[in-house]
């Protein structure tokens, strides 16, 4: 499974896209606040000045460095979740594509809850980027919940599983503990419907 983190490598050349790249994999590891632009700028092995020129700010550079998470996380999910065909498999899937991330070498939770409690009432952008991708993967559920529950009880579902995600995340990152990803499942599933 490709890794939320993981991305095709970018060419040296596109120092735009090595700078985000850079900066997402150390602030994913060391968090926002704790690395700041000089190591960044040693990792990517550019000048202080190339930063400057695609972004005005450390800010701006955490915004899309948060873009550039929530586009390979989302298609990351929904091409190991496409890989199975049956509807409660594939909501099935949510929860063991959490589970293989889990398991990755240097988890360190969710960049969106991260970012939120870093830098909670103090950056609205950074705040409305976390609550977006919350949002986008509340929606994703739904899609896969409408055909095992209607489109009536989908939109409460996908809140709850959303929210049991969510706290797997936490438990996984706190523990250690991957299999925290099987036990929301086990929850979830006890949420369906019993024709599901």
């Amino acid at each position: 499974m490709p890794s939320p983190l993981s991305s095709p490598p970018v060419p040296r050349a596109d120092k735009r896209a090595h700078l985000v790249d850079t900066a997402l994999r150390l602030f994913a590891a060391g968090g926002y606040h704790a690395i700041g632009v000089d190591r960044v700028l040693a990792e990517a092995g550019v000048a202080k000045k190339t930063l400057y020129t695609h972004f005005p700010s450390k800010n701006a550079l955490i915004a899309e460095v948060l873009r550039e998470r929530d586009r390979r996380f989302r298609a990351s999910l929904a091409a190991f979740v496409d890989r199975r065909s049956a509807p409660l498999d594939r909501l099935a899937g949510v929860f063991a594509w959490h589970r293989q991330w889990f398991e990755e070498p240097g988890f360190a939770g969710c960049m969106f809850l991260n970012v939120a409690a870093e830098f909670h009432g103090e950056v609205a952008e950074l705040q409305l980027l976390a609550r977006e991708h919350k949002q986008a993967v509340e929606t994703y559920l739904v899609g896969l919940l409408e055909p095992l529950t209607g489109i009536d009880a989908a939109p409460a579902l996908a809140a709850d599983f959303n929210l049991l995600l969510d706290g797997a995340i936490g438990v996984a990152l706190v523990s250690g503990e991957a299999g925290a990803a099987e036990r929301a499942w086990s929850m979830a599933r006890r949420l369906l419907p019993a024709t599901a």
